[in-house]
């Protein structure tokens, strides 16, 4: 049969009318992104004022500096930020979410009911479904979080932005939680004669604070505080080493016998409250640790040089900012003085949270333009490769830092300066956390780095040979209930209250486990339903 080729007049125009409708489409469709039009020099057209909420400080002036006028030059961006306090984080940001107030991108720190309920009222930016092509380097980085491919298969899109905690240079395998390494003045340990080792139970470090308490080698009278820890630092480095599920990160877990169980209500979480009850009423915790906020615990170490035992954490940052600090304020070479290692249980167990590679997430208004939104995702792209990572990790190529002749990182800044305290406020590393950069950081002292890094193998070596991980069950952590929301206990506090109590803590804690199941045993009959 052939096709009769023959086209009417009126066939025709309607042909080109159709096809001007397809041209003005696709304009439209091109004029959709506009504002992201770049010049012959590749540069963007069009400046966007964009708002942005993190926890990073910027105070006045901060961004007046060549650091701050890169990203804006190079984006064309003007910012809008906003500061959010530690302590008023997870509220503000709730507060600006339901009111529709949310600036256009925003550091949250992740709470998966929450998100969910986001989702589920539009509360939130949903990505466009080609954006893993567009943006390839964040993408790459997103995988390896676990949780963005989990909750793409739940919302069936994208709307959250885990940060990854690593993406090159990931110091160990299995990954534990950087938190759990503490560290203690080594020339006091030496003169009370206190072996120095990598590793300690948490009796061996009680026991160097009564050395410590009872011969005071500082010299430092009244002012002494053996073990230097807040409420939260005693969570860290008491309970958890001798109970992995005494924290709220992992509270509930499912045990060998396939069911899930509370932790605090387990035998382990009872041994960290009675050496946490022995260490206050020895008073190797100062009488008033619990009230302690922000960084008062680790400035009687660092700064104060009255205490012989401190929580740290694994970062080779944190140990240099401890070096400038004794440096600063003591007068002390902090290589010469200090000590860090890692704690177990009293039963020689290591214990620790199985790290999941991400913390906290990056979201977007739902009323956020395709064209601030696109112009953000460039930005944190480029972020995300090496040459974005070297410029916000170690400033400018030939000013801060240069390669040297082994291709090796050197670093040019003067002594005392860090890339943080030359240009301040440093928040447009909005994605990628600095765990990753920090193990190749030349900044850092190479001492320091090689040390984080053995933490890290020592704890990964520990956690499988005998040791007792909480591993990371994604059921659970994406389960979400209104009996599971109401079952969340502040526990630093409510273990604080449990070794204040007058009579027997055994006693004590027995009724407590049984004044919490009202609350958490439906909790543990709805995981426990689930479908395996």
């Amino acid at each position: 049969m052939k096709t009769n080729k023959r086209f009417s007049a009126k066939s025709i125009l309607m042909m080109l009318l159709c096809l001007s409708m397809v041209m003005v489409t696709a304009c439209s469709s091109k004029e959709s992104s506009g504002g992201n039009e770049k010049d012959e020099s590749g540069n963007y057209k069009e400046k966007l004022k964009i708002s942005v909420a993190s926890t990073v400080t910027v105070n006045d002036g901060d961004m007046d500096n060549e650091f701050h006028k890169f990203w804006m030059d190079k984006y064309n961006i003007e910012w809008d930020y906003n500061f959010v306090e530690w302590g008023s984080w997870g509220e503000k940001l709730r507060l600006w979410i339901n009111s529709g107030d949310l600036p256009d991108v925003a550091v949250w720190d992740y709470v998966h009911g929450d998100a969910m309920n986001y989702i589920d009222q539009g509360l939130l930016y949903k990505f466009p479904d080609d954006w893993k092509e567009r943006w390839p380097n964040v993408a790459a980085a997103y995988k390896l979080t676990g949780l963005g491919e989990q909750l793409e298969e739940l919302t069936g899109g994208t709307y959250v932005l885990p940060r990854p905690v690593y993406y090159e240079n990931k110091p160990a395998d299995p990954l534990t939680n950087q938190i759990g390494v503490i560290a203690i003045r080594k020339d006091w340990a030496e003169a009370v004669n206190f072996e120095i080792k990598d590793v300690y139970t948490t009796s061996e470090l009680m026991e160097y604070a009564r050395l410590v308490k009872e011969k005071d080698p500082g010299k430092v009278g009244s002012k002494l505080v053996p073990i230097s820890y807040d409420a939260g630092s005693v969570l860290t480095n008491i309970m958890m080493p001798n109970s992995e599920h005494s924290r709220v990160e992992s509270a509930f877990y499912k045990g060998e016998d396939g069911q899930y169980h509370w932790g605090p209500a387990d035998q382990e979480t009872l041994t960290g409250l009675k050496l946490m009850q022995q260490a206050y009423k020895e008073g190797l915790l100062n009488p008033e640790f619990y009230t302690w906020k922000n960084s008062e615990g680790s400035n009687n170490f660092r700064i104060n040089g009255t205490a012989a035992v401190m929580s740290l954490g694994g970062l080779a940052s944190y140990r240099q900012d401890v070096d400038k600090d004794m440096k600063n304020n003591l007068n002390l070479d902090s290589k010469e003085v200090v000590h860090t290692a890692i704690v177990l249980g009293d039963d020689g167990k290591y214990r620790n949270l199985e790290q999941v590679n991400f913390w906290s997430s990056l979201i977007f208004s739902p009323n956020i333009s395709d064209e601030k939104f696109e112009r953000i995702m460039d930005m944190l792209d480029y972020t995300t490769t090496k040459e974005g990572q070297m410029l916000l990790n170690m400033g400018f190529e030939g000013t801060d830092w240069k390669y040297g002749d082994n291709g090796e990182l050197i670093n040019l800044l003067p002594e005392g300066t860090t890339v943080g305290t030359k240009y301040p406020g440093r928040f447009e590393g909005l994605y990628l956390l600095g765990d990753d950069f920090s193990m190749i950081n030349p900044a850092i002292d190479q001492e320091f780095r090689d040390t984080a890094v053995k933490h890290y193998q020592n704890k990964a070596k520990l956690g499988k040979e005998g040791g007792k991980l909480a591993t990371y069950d994604w059921d659970e952590k994406l389960y979400d209930s209104k009996a599971k929301s109401q079952a969340t206990f502040a526990y630093e506090s409510e273990y604080v209250n449990l070794i204040l109590q007058d009579g027997d803590l055994e006693a004590n804690w027995k009724k407590w486990v049984e004044s919490k199941q009202s609350l958490v045993q439906p909790v543990l009959d709805e995981l426990n339903s689930l479908k395996k």
